[in-house]
């Protein structure tokens, strides 16, 4: 069973390596490429590694992550300067997307500040990696008085909605943005 500890500089192209393989996306065309990782990885372990966490195996190679921003009005400034014109580079299109992203956590903001991305290698699923990872991230919110995360899954990822709600996960609301779920701390 995978361990888990905080991510590390080194973890980063194993971690965009994941992100990659988890979208379907690892030969895909290179502004494909960039897009992922620039709205569902970059920010986060550049801009917010202390709330990053990874699942390493025996090699100390990390097989999963769950990567968060802790504070939405934070992500949303700081991705506005710095990553939203990196994906109007690519296209208007993948700028409109980004956009849309935005709004797909912000309706959520006041109750749920925290979100996440979360991704375990193939060879590592349903081994309880995302457990021990959401766990971990819970423990890490909470010391730092953030009380609610959320997060937003395809709409139509029965398997995720189901992993989710196995975690004690509640659902918010679908659109075509994605299907939005939200885990609320206990006092």
């Amino acid at each position: 069973m995978p361990s888990v500890r905080p991510y590390k500089e080194k973890d980063k192209e194993r971690v965009q390596q994941i992100c990659l393989a988890n979208a379907g996306c690892l030969g895909s065309p290179e502004d494909t490429q960039k897009y992922i990782l620039i709205m569902y990885c970059n920010y986060y372990i550049e801009q917010e590694p202390g709330n990053c966490f990874v699942a390493v195996n025996d090699d100390d190679e990390a097989v999963g992550y769950i990567i968060c921003s802790e504070n939405y009005d934070t992500y949303e400034r700081v991705f506005t300067e710095l990553y939203l014109n990196q994906c109007a580079a690519i296209s208007p299109q993948r700028y409109v997307e980004a956009k849309l992203d935005l709004l797909s956590h912000s309706m959520f903001k006041n109750q749920y500040p925290a979100h996440f991305h979360i991704d375990i290698d193939d060879n590592y699923q349903r081994m309880g990696v995302g457990s021990l990872l959401i766990s971990t991230l819970k423990a890490h919110l909470r010391k730092k008085n953030v009380m609610n995360m959320m997060m937003v899954c395809g709409e139509d990822n029965e398997n995720a909605k189901s992993f989710y709600r196995k975690n004690g996960f509640k659902d918010l609301l679908t659109t075509k943005m994605g299907h939005a779920m939200a885990l609320e701390f206990e006092e």
